[in-house]
């Protein structure tokens, strides 16, 4: 099932429990105490079985382990009987002073309870060699025991050794084999009796299935390497406790060292109860395992019927709460009419103030101050509304909502008047809609940053009323954050601001220009020069400076008055603006000193080109109210390629050129290359 047809399974089951479920209270509640008794009981029920199962579990594991720890007693008796037969049989021999091989191989036939106790049977020497058997298979030509690990512990102990399990050389069956050492007359080991013991054999421990736990329990025996000695499934002998999956817990715990009972698993998977004993004769474990479904089986045969008298139980219950639900709740239910009626206005509000002293009666009179208090709400609610509408269609501000799907929510009166669109034509319809998709693709960028939780403020321009117009507004974005802390939608604020700059391009404008002349002013030059030698250093592209004055211009002033001195510095400044290119820069420092920044000069040549056509323009008469007048002008240049020169020092040694220039007679030019300060 994917993803997308969960919240659609998820809404037709809700639909369904609607339909099936009781829409009126009162068989909810009904329904309800049904619920919360059943619930109770079930629950009360379930945790008294619990509880006696956990009793039950503590008594029966005590039990089995009790019951295994006789079981290894019981084995130890089985072992020590081998044993006592082989002592036995022992001592008999080396009373007989039998010593040559026939002697040897009669006296052993002659033993009867060998064949009754164990599988085979051999009197071997002590190098190893055998001597005399009785057995159901012919042995081995030249068989030697030499260097088996229970013929040299017996051998090195001078006691009766019980083996680990094996494999039988000739039979090939699962054995354990049982020794005792036969003394001679000075007490050294004369022979080894050894006789084995067929694991598989179905009387193997005789009694030891008639002592497993319940009918589905079971007995088994394990070395403490996890070689099983003893089985109900006799295929599994000889074989490793993991052969058939991997260890239980308790099994692990068992070959830890751990002996007692304890819950757990078996490696099939079923619930069980472990016991665990280890055999002092031969260090073997012996394990009980008793399943929990055999274990419990009478508390699980009652359970069903205690939770079907809960049911029942729960049932009575039910009906009795449902009685005296129903009684309960006629006050609600009149109630309940009233505001029916009250809905379809065929009764007053009053109708709510109730005089009962109970919860319905507080219930009424509450409902009833709500619904004044709503009602006057909603008249103070739209008399705010009617306001707030009124003032935000009439402010000269564009106020609009914008949701997450970028769609205008609200937009007030203003927005129409401005941007030609109507409030019914834009509502809840998308910006790209409404404005286009250019002029959305320019707002997009500070929408998604608004609603990325950031204040936004930018400006655009609009085309005005005639082509060469233009109106110039700004915009705030402001983050409508809810209270889950994500940003529903956006608040936008639009103000005009073509007035204010057209404003400010005339203060940037009259702060940058002499009054007189129109052309640049000093303020204006520090910041162009400075950026032309930045410049200059970085594309290594040489620049020049040029520095000039007006020839003998106190004296124009003092013959001719100050206005014609004016005029003629307005005409001086036009003729040098005429005479550069358009990136140069012509300023006015002060009275008639003039500059010249020249921006990416090729070489001293072109500079002085410049300088010889600028004295060529001034030489023609200026045209005064008192008739033509010649002028002439002085003209000091510094070229700068390079280096760490100041504006300061590259602006006194153009004045140092300019004083070159007057000294050599004026109305002509001077050119210095500038160079870097000496450190």
């Amino acid at each position: 099932m994917t993803a997308v047809q969960h919240p659609k399974v998820w809404r037709t089951w809700r639909k369904l429990l609607r339909r099936r479920f009781p829409a009126s209270l009162k068989a909810r509640m009904s329904m309800i105490v049904f619920m919360l008794v059943l619930g109770a009981v079930a629950l009360l029920a379930l945790a008294t079985l619990a509880v006696a199962e956990r009793g039950m579990r503590d008594v029966t594991g005590h039990q089995q382990y009790v019951s295994l720890a006789s079981a290894a007693v019981f084995i130890d008796e089985e072992l020590d009987a081998k044993r006592n037969v082989l002592r036995v049989i022992a001592d008999s021999l080396a009373a007989s002073g039998v010593g040559d091989g026939d002697g040897l191989q009669r006296f052993l036939s002659a033993q009867t309870v060998l064949g009754k106790e164990f599988y085979t049977a051999g009197l071997v020497a002590a190098d190893g060699s055998l001597l005399a058997s009785r057995s159901p298979f012919k042995p081995h030509a030249g068989l030697n025991l030499k260097g088996r690990p229970y013929f040299e512990q017996t051998l090195a102990t001078r006691r009766s050794v019980i083996s680990a399990p094996l494999n039988g050389s000739i039979s090939g069956m699962p054995l354990v084999v049982v020794t005792q050492p036969v003394f001679d007359a000075q007490g050294g080991v004369r022979y080894v009796l050894v006789a084995s013991v067929n694991l598989r054999q179905p009387d193997f421990l005789g009694r030891l299935g008639a002592l497993k736990p319940g009918n589905g329990g079971y007995l088994y025996i394990m070395t403490n390497d996890g070689i099983i000695v003893e089985h109900p499934d006799k295929s599994r002998i000889m074989q490793h406790i993991e052969a058939h999956g991997p260890l239980s817990v308790p099994t692990r715990r068992a070959m830890q060292g751990y002996e007692g009972s304890l819950a757990g698993t078996t490696n099939s998977g079923v619930d069980a109860l472990f016991a665990y004993q280890r055999i002092a004769s031969t260090g073997w474990i012996l394990a009980s395992v008793y399943p929990m479904r055999d274990a419990f089986a009478p508390l699980h045969a009652i359970r069903s019927k205690i939770l079907l008298a809960a049911v029942l139980l729960a049932a009575l219950a039910g009906l009795a709460g449902w009685r005296v639900v129903l009684r309960l709740l006629q006050p609600l239910e009149r109630l309940r009419r009233q505001v029916h009626q009250i809905r379809r206005q065929r009764l007053g509000i009053e109708a709510l103030q109730i005089e009962r002293r109970d919860e319905i009666g507080d219930l009424s009179r509450d409902f009833y101050s709500l619904v004044a208090e709503r009602e006057m709400a909603e008249a103070q609610t739209r008399d705010s509304e009617r306001r707030l509408k009124l003032l935000t269609d009439h402010v000269p501000v564009v106020i609009v909502y914008i949701d997450r799907e970028h769609r205008y929510q609200f937009i007030n009166a203003t927005f129409e008047k401005w941007f030609g669109r109507s409030h019914q034509e834009s509502m809840m319809h998308s910006m790209r809609e409404v404005l286009g998709e250019e002029a959305y693709q320019l707002r997009e960028q500070y929408l998604l940053r608004a609603f990325a939780g950031e204040e936004v403020e930018y400006e655009f321009t609009i085309e005005g009323e005639a082509e060469t117009e233009y109106r110039a507004f700004q915009a705030s974005y402001v983050p409508d954050v809810g209270e889950s802390g994500v940003v529903e939608g956006v608040y936008g604020l639009i103000h005009e601001i073509t007035k204010a700059k057209a404003v400010h391009t005339a203060l940037q404008f009259a702060a940058s220009t002499d009054t007189l002349t129109g052309i640049a002013n000093r303020r204006r030059f520090d910041e162009q020069l400075a950026l032309s030698m930045q410049r200059t250093r970085a594309t290594r592209a040489p620049m020049a400076l040029a520095y000039l004055d007006i020839d003998r211009f106190k004296g124009i002033n003092d013959s001719l008055g100050h206005q014609a001195g004016d005029e003629v510095l307005k005409q001086f400044s036009a003729r040098l603006a005429g005479s550069v290119r358009a990136s140069d820069l012509v300023a006015r420092l002060a009275g008639d000193e003039f500059v010249i920044i020249f921006d990416g000069v090729n070489s001293a040549a072109e500079v002085r080109h410049i300088g010889a056509k600028i004295i060529d323009a001034i030489r023609v008469p200026f045209q005064l109210a008192s008739g033509p007048l010649p002028v002439t002008a002085s003209i000091g240049i510094a070229i700068f390629r390079a280096g760490e020169l100041t504006p300061e020092q590259l602006l006194d040694l153009a004045d140092q050129a300019l004083y070159e220039a007057k000294g050599q007679g004026r109305d002509g030019m001077a050119l210095i290359e500038a160079a870097a300060p000496a450190p």
